[in-house]
């Protein structure tokens, strides 16, 4: 059985990809900065989850993101690929964490942030050939 060679993805998808994630997760540190200074928020469950559960486990994810789009520039597409394949599911990781934290002016745009990475790693998997 011979394996199938991955199909070149274009740069583009590659660094929409990594884009995406790295502005939700600057949103997510900055909600998370934000709600520390409101007592209304910084002493609720759904803060403190993401304070010390959702934000350290996507910065540990971006430092991936960020490692394989480097060797995704050397020519190494499976990890980069591979990353994106796994932040399809970002919305399902994520369920339980409310996305209004810390407050509604920043649940917008985390729910749509949120969305533009599922959307990045849809387009980067289709390119590879991940179903």
């Amino acid at each position: 059985m011979t394996s199938q060679p991955t199909p070149a993805v274009p740069e583009y998808y590659a660094q929409r990809f990594a884009t995406a994630f790295v502005a939700f997760v600057t949103k997510v540190r900055a909600a998370v900065a934000a709600g520390v200074l409101n007592p209304a928020y910084s002493s609720t469950p759904g803060f403190l989850m993401w304070q010390t559960e959702a934000l350290p486990r996507l910065e540990q994810e971006l430092a991936e993101i960020q490692n394989a789009y480097t060797r995704f520039q050397s020519g190494e597409t499976g990890p980069l690929a591979q990353l994106a394949r796994i932040q399809l599911g970002l919305a399902g990781h994520l369920d339980g964490f409310p996305l209004d934290f810390a407050g509604p002016e920043h649940a917008g745009d985390l729910d749509r942030l949120e969305t533009a990475v599922v959307m990045a790693a849809y387009q980067l998997c289709a390119a590879a050939g991940i179903t």
